[in-house]
Parts: structure tokens; C-alpha cells; sequence
């Protein structure tokens, strides 16, 4: 069994995901980046990013994300994180 991936783990590959899925810079995209307000991410694209990380990391995102707490990249980063750890979402 493979150890859950960190934070910033987590946050290289949905900055890499993110960049793969709208066409921006890999470079300008931070943990700090706003998922919704920047990126402008439809309901439908955040399900395909949760579809992908769930294949990146072998884990169960989609039903599991409180997206009212879900603002930035680095947030994602940490529901990623803690849900890999088997912890409960954070709010």
C-alpha cells in the first residue's frame, strides 16, 4: 500500500489537472488560485477534475468534497490529502 499523498502532492497534480483542463499556464496557477471565481470551472468540469483525481490517487472524491469550503487549489490540495488518510473532510 502506497502512502497518501501530501498536500503539496496533492496540489502539483490538480495545478497540472487544472492546467491540462483549461489551457492556462501551469505556472500561473497557485495553490491560491480560485477554483470557481478564477478558473470559472462549470459544475461539470469539477466533477470530470474530481473523475481525475480519483485515477491519480486511487480514491473516492466525487460525493465526498464540501464545496462550500472549497475555494482554492490548496483547499482541494488538503480534501485530497485528508481524504487519502482516511480523515474526515474539514470545515
Amino acid at each position: 500500500m502506497t502512502s497518501p499523498p501530501s498536500a503539496a502532492t496533492a496540489t502539483a497534480t490538480i495545478v497540472r489537472l487544472l492546467a491540462e483542463m483549461t489551457g492556462h499556464e501551469p505556472a500561473s496557477l497557485t495553490g491560491d488560485t480560485r477554483i470557481f471565481m478564477e478558473l470559472g470551472l462549470t459544475s461539470s468540469r469539477i466533477l470530470e477534475l474530481l473523475m481525475r483525481l480519483e485515477d491519480e490517487f486511487d480514491l473516492r472524491m466525487v460525493g465526498h468534497v464540501d464545496w462550500l469550503h472549497m475555494e482554492t487549489v490548496d483547499d482541494l490540495a488538503v480534501a485530497v490529502a485528508d481524504r487519502s488518510a482516511g480523515l474526515a473532510p474539514r470545515s
